[in-house]
């Protein structure tokens, strides 16, 4: 360590307001850069929260008479170690948010369905009938199976009489070709 850091970091621990806010500035990029490497992993860099973990992370370095400050051996460079404890703190704020509530929950399901609902799944099952006429016997059978009767390749093989490694690219095929029509 330096003797500048090494000095700087006495004078925070002493509760010097003047290099407070030189740490502050010194390390305020460094604590940004390790909050934003580990808040992208979840997706969650979104200002705020950045924001938030900003705030913790010299909340933490003062906490208890600065403990975690104290904890600095000088084996690499300070904005490195700050950049750490960032990155740290940001798990931390992430693993102690609430999850947010599923969808179902806030939106329990209408008892009956909405105008034009009961229409369009009409419409819908139609043209998957339709669509289902228009294919091979054999690719219709396959998606029955598979979907509906929720038979496992072994089955079907044996159902439809062909080799096990056949199906698999047949339903392939078949969903594909069934896609195309209800496009």
């Amino acid at each position: 360590m330096s003797t500048d850091a090494r000095e700087l970091l006495g004078r925070c621990i002493d509760g010097d307001p003047g290099a407070w806010e030189e740490f502050v500035r010194r390390t305020r990029s460094a604590i940004l850069r390790g909050a934003t490497v580990a808040l992208r992993k979840f997706r969650a860099a979104d200002r705020d929260t950045l924001e938030n973990v900003q705030q913790q992370v010299y909340v933490e370095l003062l906490r208890d008479g600065s403990r975690t400050l104290r904890t600095y051996r000088g084996e690499s460079d300070l904005e490195g170690w700050v950049a750490v404890i960032a990155m740290r703190t940001a798990y931390r704020v992430l693993r102690q948010r609430k999850p947010e509530a599923a969808l179902p929950e806030l939106l329990p399901a209408a008892p009956t369905p909405a105008p034009g609902e009961a229409a369009e799944r009409t419409e819908f099952l139609n043209r998957l009938h339709d669509a289902f006429r228009k294919l091979d016997p054999r690719e219709g059978a396959l998606l029955r199976l598979s979907y509906f009767e929720k038979m496992s390749y072994k089955e079907i093989a044996s159902a439809l009489g062909m080799p096990l490694n056949s199906v698999s690219p047949l339903l392939l095929r078949a969903k594909e070709k069934l896609k195309k029509l209800l496009e």
